[in-house]
């Protein structure tokens, strides 16, 4: 049985309300003048202090062999659900299950439910972890006969802002692809994410990247990154 993906416009928009709450998203700082007052012809002193975001390249090490993430400071990591919408061509929808592991406390359940079920509000997993922390992921079809798919394997994708969004086709031509789905975070075609966003990009069905149902939308987990002092 063919399944593939489908998320409403309604997730995306969730997704861009995720990201609009990371701050600061932009630089930011102070300006400060010497003297409230100064006379015709004497130049003031300016001073001026900038904070610029983090960049999640800053706080996490990418392994470019099988995305294993690992922690360089200190972090609160929280997972959300972008969504999770198994369907056949005939909408019938069908569950998938997610798990992050945390090398210090083993495999964390995420979700376990249909696209209908999801609350992209929730963080379905809130917790700080160390430097040195690894941190890896895995999704199935919550039915029988689907095996779980990690990291390491080609059908996960770990998306961060700057990337290129996964140049694979829908699996119906009624159906958007992956790269429809996040258009309104592609500028100047890359993905424009918060600063310190993953995103866990997952094909649960497929393995041949040439068949028509490979098309990498059938589980979307956005993972937020914190500097915690």
């Amino acid at each position: 049985m063919k399944i593939t993906y489908l998320l409403g416009a309604w997730g995306v928009l969730s997704t861009g309300a995720l990201m609009a709450q990371q701050d600061p998203p932009v630089p930011v700082g102070q300006l400060n003048v010497n003297a409230a007052m100064v006379r015709d012809g004497v130049a003031p002193v300016l001073s001026w202090e900038i904070e610029y975001p983090s960049t999640v390249e800053e706080v996490i090490d990418i392994d470019p062999e099988d995305e294993q993430l690992t922690a360089k400071t200190r972090l609160r990591v929280q997972v959300s659900v972008v969504g999770v919408g198994l369907t056949d061509q005939y909408g019938k929808e069908y569950p998938a299950k997610s798990y992050i592991n945390f090398s210090s406390v083993g495999w964390k359940h995420i979700f376990t439910g249909k696209g209908s079920q999801v609350d992209p509000f929730n963080h379905y997993i809130d917790r700080v972890v160390d430097e040195g922390e690894v941190i890896r992921f895995a999704a199935k079809v919550d039915e029988n006969g689907y095996d779980y798919f990690y990291n390491e394997s080609s059908n996960i994708r770990v998306l961060k802002n700057g990337d290129n969004p996964p140049g694979v086709s829908a699996g119906y031509t009624s159906q958007s692809s992956i790269a429809d789905y996040l258009e309104p975070y592609i500028q100047n075609g890359k993905l424009s994410l918060g600063p310190m966003d993953l995103i866990y990009a997952a094909e649960l069905t497929h393995t041949d990247t040439s068949h028509t149902g490979y098309d990498m939308q059938d589980a979307v987990i956005l993972v937020r990154f914190t500097r915690v002092e």
